[in-house]
């Protein structure tokens, strides 16, 4: 049902830090922060959201990949490292303003969703004069929109998160079974979406079972609704899987060169390179971007990181992608770089370690506890950096995101088996006695148990340090190391595969608000038999009704409420070890004046530029 590749992306990336550079501009404590930065985070390294003054017109850049996008075709478009190219190249009704982390802002759309009294009615006015590049040349009309949106249900289109978040929208369902049913015959037309003039788009909805108007309006910030031209796309979406993401048509500030006839994408080669040039047909007067650059060069293929990290660092116009500086890298620039050359936005997210809870022994709640209760959790997040990377998680909602304080803030739920961040072997025992083992510690045939996790550093390393810990409370622990890829779809995401722990998963949600971040993670009638991310498998009935019900509440502060239930409510259950709060190690060549994007954690190359003499 749901393609977790933001998940297995950032959140799999590899992040790691030796102790002493975790000390380095800060203290040992999670008291780093400025008055006005990023909490935990020291002054120096603090992301930049914000163009200089003197920010410089032209220029060319190039940034450094280990891999490649996902997908071109926004409708697919789900990687980080792809919203990073989308958010250049795509106008969205609504986009992310670089320092914007409470709310999106209105880019193509001519201003903010307007919901009726009875939330069943969002409308859309789109801004006038947004043209499509070439060879399509013309002017984006909502009747574009729409077109973004439906063809998303196509089997072809290969979109993660529609059904999710759109299945409320009057005729869905109707439309996404017409798409099953004919997976060639285009995009199917979708009753609730309507278009009464060229700059007006009007979504209808049913009453609310799984969304709400303010959920399918946060969807829209994704690439989904960037305007996609039926006329020039329908022969590529009547294909299975669709060839658009060959010819896709820019509406940003860039587009990757293309031929100017038939579309065709010349300036991309999968797993090698992309090509961005200024779009001919952009106008600045529609759009809030400056677009500083002339060209944006993204070479792929650099897997040797502290090479290619050292190649940045010491090099000129280069920044970092899709992967950190390994650890010993990492020192070099927190220690010896200039000022921003290393830059550490916090991601929208968690790391945790999932206890199967459909299996024994993690099927009894008080061993689940037992096992959060004699986690040392800051040992753990050394394996990653200590501090400087992160701070220890409470609970699951991240600092910054809706619902955060209301789950707990820094300081977490009242739970006992939670409070000390170094463990507490003491609790911990008394949880295993309440599990009926009298001595305080596993014994018999059930404290066997397998556990499937990454087979290079850091992730081996974290897998490493717990496996200690479950030993420590008497667990006989099967560590099988693996690549990362396989990790997920081998084990942890096929749940009749899946192992009793699964030491390095971590989730992103696709939006800021609480529902991306808890839904998919840990409702269980999303359990899904391939491409798994409810990796406890928690499929509890208290849960499944307080997310049911949270879901259809409207209001930034009564949705907060709500899901900050659910938080403490999921804590409670103790389904994982929520252990990190991450940051993302951004790099640059000293004459980048690099900006970030802090809803992606990544640069946002529509406001960098490169210094001047």
């Amino acid at each position: 049902m749901y393609p977790k590749l933001r998940a297995l992306l950032a959140l799999g990336a590899v992040i790691a830090l030796p102790m002493s550079v975790a000390a380095c501009g800060s203290d040992d404590s999670d008291d780093s922060s400025t008055e006005s930065g990023v909490v935990g985070v020291p002054e120096e390294f603090q992301p930049v959201t914000a163009a200089p003054d003197d920010a410089q017109e032209g220029g060319s850049l190039t940034m450094l990949n280990a891999g490649d996008v996902d997908y071109m075709d926004p409708g697919a478009a789900y990687y980080q490292t792809t919203y990073t190219v989308t958010q250049a190249t795509q106008r969205a009704l609504l986009a992310w303003d670089p320092d914007d982390v409470e709310k999106a802002t209105p880019d193509l759309a001519d201003g903010e969703a307007e919901i009726s009294d009875d939330g069943l009615t969002i409308t859309f006015k789109l801004k006038e004069g947004v043209e499509f590049a070439p060879p399509v040349s013309r002017e984006v009309t909502s009747a574009d929109v729409k077109y973004a949106i439906e063809r998303t249900v196509l089997p072809g289109v290969l979109n993660g998160y529609v059904a999710n978040y759109a299945s409320d929208i009057v005729g869905f369902e109707e439309a996404a079974k017409e798409a099953e049913d004919n997976p060639t015959g285009g995009a199917p037309d979708m009753a609730g979406i309507t278009t009464p003039d060229d700059y007006t788009l009007q979504i209808e909805l049913n009453e609310p079972e799984v969304a709400t108007a303010t959920t399918v309006a946060s969807m829209l910030s994704l690439p989904i609704s960037a305007p996609v031209p039926e006329e020039f796309a329908e022969k590529h979406d009547a294909k299975n899987p669709t060839t658009y993401g060959q010819y896709v048509i820019a509406t940003g500030p860039y587009m990757i060169e293309n031929d100017p006839e038939t579309g065709e994408l010349t300036g991309y080669t999968p797993g090698k390179e992309i090509h961005l040039v200024r779009n001919p047909n952009w106008d600045p007067e529609t759009d809030w971007r400056p677009a500083y650059l002339d060209e944006i060069t993204i070479q792929e293929g650099f897997t040797d990181t502290a090479s290619a990290s050292r190649k940045i660092l010491e090099g000129d116009s280069q920044m970092s992608g899709d992967f950190p500086p390994p650890k010993e890298v990492l020192k070099e620039a927190a220690e010896e770089a200039a000022p921003e050359q290393l830059q550490l936005p916090p991601l929208a997210g968690f790391r945790h370690i999932a206890l199967n809870t459909q299996e024994p022994p993690f099927d009894d709640e008080n061993i689940r506890k037992a096992v959060v209760a004699n986690s040392d959790r800051e040992a753990l997040r050394n394996t990653r950096g200590g501090p400087l990377v992160g701070q220890v998680a409470t609970h699951y909602i991240s600092p910054g995101f809706p619902g955060f304080e209301e789950g707990g803030g820094l300081e977490g739920p009242d739970l006992d088996f939670i409070k000390s961040p170094t463990g507490d072997p003491d609790l911990a025992a008394e949880y295993m006695k309440e599990a009926g083992f009298e001595s305080g510690k596993c014994e018999g045939d059930i404290c066997e148990i397998t556990m499937v996790g990454d087979n290079i550093p850091p992730g081996k390393d974290t897998a490493e340090v717990f496996k200690g810990q479950l030993e420590d409370l008497g667990f006989k622990v099967n560590f099988q190391p693996v690549d990362h890829s396989i990790m997920y779809t081998r084990f942890c995401s096929v749940p009749e595969q899946s192992p009793q722990v699964c030491p390095n998963v971590g989730w992103l949600p696709d939006f800021r608000d609480p529902q991306p971040m808890l839904d998919v993670p840990f409702y269980g009638p999303f359990i899904d038999p391939e491409n798994n991310s409810n990796w406890p498998q928690l499929d509890d009935p208290e849960v499944n009704a307080a997310i049911e019900e949270a879901r259809t509440v409207n209001g930034e502060q009564e949705r907060a409420d709500a899901w900050g239930e659910v938080d403490r409510l999921v804590s409670s259950k103790a389904p994982a070890v929520p252990w990190i709060w991450e940051n993302f190690p951004l790099i640059q060549s000293e004459d980048v004046a690099g900006v970030v994007n802090l809803n992606n954690a990544s640069w946002d190359l529509s406001f960098t530029s490169l210094k001047g003499e």
